[in-house]
């Protein structure tokens, strides 16, 4: 070992170090942030064509708070495998993971909301070994009274937003409006919503 395999290595490190879709999210094994914002780049000005879909596993908090921590890894892997099967389906499907519960979908629109249908039916159906049969039947994850008034949380689910045509915003704001539409959804009973307008 000496100073040309050092500079080999660093060779081969650089090149990969040009590719980000090398180098995968430790946890999901998914793209992550990096190549998610390359792949957004080459199919900004093709929206239309392309759609964005920003997905989110939503009521996970709660689930956290009433039964731990110790199923988290398992219920983010399970997410993620479950939306790159689904992408997989398509030759020109890409997924990627924006953070812990928050996914990056990038598809030809006509397959966009035929990919996020599938992978919420099946995230739906797996997500049920997580629960009690008391929380399933009742379809609440946590309930309580606040100041008279019964508040319901539902279980865990996909829930997703999804751009599928050039929008009004800047382009370096897209996304994290796109967060923020799906942090309002997650209390809702929607789970899907086309972005047509953004105020």
């Amino acid at each position: 070992m000496g100073l040309t395999e050092a500079k080999k290595y660093l060779k081969e490190l650089h090149k990969k170090q040009e590719n980000p879709f090398l180098w995968p999210d430790y946890l999901t094994g998914l793209p992550d942030k990096s190549s998610i914002l390359k792949k957004f780049e080459e199919v900004y000005s093709r929206l239309g064509k392309y759609s964005i879909a920003y997905i989110r596993i939503a009521n996970i908090h709660p689930y956290i708070i009433k039964y731990g921590p110790d199923n988290h890894a398992d219920i983010i892997q399970w997410a993620a495998a479950i939306l790159k099967t689904v992408c997989d389906t398509c030759g020109n499907c890409f997924v990627g993971t924006l953070s812990t519960h928050d996914f990056i979908m990038i598809c030809e629109t006509g397959n966009m909301e035929g990919h996020i249908d599938e992978a919420r039916k099946i995230f739906d159906r797996r997500i049920k070994a997580y629960y009690t049969k008391e929380d399933l039947r009742n379809k609440t994850t946590l309930s309580f009274d606040r100041n008279g008034t019964q508040v319901k949380i539902g279980m865990m689910k996909l829930i997703s937003v999804i751009v599928d045509r050039r929008p009004n915003v800047e382009r370096k704001d897209l996304i994290h409006i796109m967060g923020k539409a799906c942090e309002l959804m997650e209390g809702s009973e929607n789970d899907m919503l086309i972005m047509e307008k953004f105020k």
